[in-house]
This record gives structure tokens, sequence and C-alpha cells, in this order.
């Protein structure tokens, strides 16, 4: 009984694993998606995959692109902020991205 339970903990570790370094990696080219003078920005794995959660700003309306770790930033106009979370071997070209969308934002590293 107490070793089936160590196999599926190990199992869940292995899935829970592949799904932040595989996945992730792999739709990282999807958080910020072009759309006129709009972005869509996925800001989660799941909004990534399945659209779940996207959100769509106005390219004039983001002052300040912020990378802190794994986590981007994009702070609008009024203050708001809208945190991206991505393994850290995805943040650059995805603030790349941002920083060609964006054009008039500045961009901050913490």
């Amino acid at each position: 009984m107490l070793e089936s339970m160590y196999i599926y903990i190990i199992i869940a570790f292995i899935i829970i694993w592949f799904i932040e370094n595989r996945v992730n990696l792999s739709t990282s080219h999807k958080a910020l998606i072009e759309d006129g003078d709009n972005v869509i920005v996925n800001p989660t794995m799941l909004s990534r995959c399945y659209g779940f959660s996207s959100k769509v700003v106005i390219k004039s309306n983001i002052t300040k692109i912020q990378l802190a770790d794994n986590c981007i930033s994009l702070f609008t106009q009024s203050g708001n902020a809208i945190d991206i979370w991505l393994p850290k071997k995805s943040c650059d070209n995805v603030v790349n991205q941002a920083k060609k969308y964006f054009g008039n934002a500045s961009l901050v590293k913490v």
C-alpha cells in the first residue's frame, strides 16, 4: 500500500515536471499575439494552451515592461499590471516581442 502511494507521487511529479518544462516552453511564443493596434496577452500556461483568461490590451496603453526572474509585467497607463509567468529560458524572447509591440514602453529589469 505504501509503496504504491510512492509510485503515484513519483508519477505525479514527473507529470508536473513535464508540463512545466515542455508545454510552457513550446507555448511561450503564444504569450503575446499581435492583433492590429491590440495585443492578446496570455499570462498563464492554460491561457497559452487553451485560451483561458486571455487579455486584450491596446499597444499605446502599455507604459512599462518589467522583467523580474521568470515574470514579465506589463504596466498600463492607469497603473494596473498584467503578469506573464514563463520559464526563465523563454523570458528574453517574450521581452523582445514586448519591446517590439509596445515601442513607447520603458523596459525595467529587476
